[in-house]
């Protein structure tokens, strides 16, 4: 991975206005993955969006990243069963069709 793939943790939390702490909060409760550069932090490009994501729920709904912990861990489950749920309606058609 490149550096121009990589996002200077400084200058996200300048442009979100956030602190450091935040970052290394989400990076402790596994919910973020940040890479060492030259002992400079940086967040992989594919996890921006995601990050972002975080980062509004944290300033605009203010919520804590043991509450954003719980919520992500729940989207996963609801995005798990809607994947059974989609699996098992092909089983049913095509039981149906037969």
């Amino acid at each position: 991975m490149t550096t121009t793939e990589l996002i200077a943790t400084d200058d996200f939390c300048i442009y979100h206005q956030i602190e450091q702490t935040f970052i290394t909060d989400l990076q402790d409760a596994g919910l973020l993955h940040i890479t060492m550069v030259n002992q400079q932090r940086f967040i992989p490009h594919d996890e921006l969006s995601q990050l972002e994501k975080l980062t509004r729920m944290h300033r605009e709904l203010d919520i804590n990243v043991p509450g954003i912990a719980s919520i992500v861990h729940l989207l996963e489950q609801i995005e798990d069963m809607q994947e059974e749920m989609k699996a098992l309606r092909n089983q049913l058609r095509r039981y149906e069709e037969e």
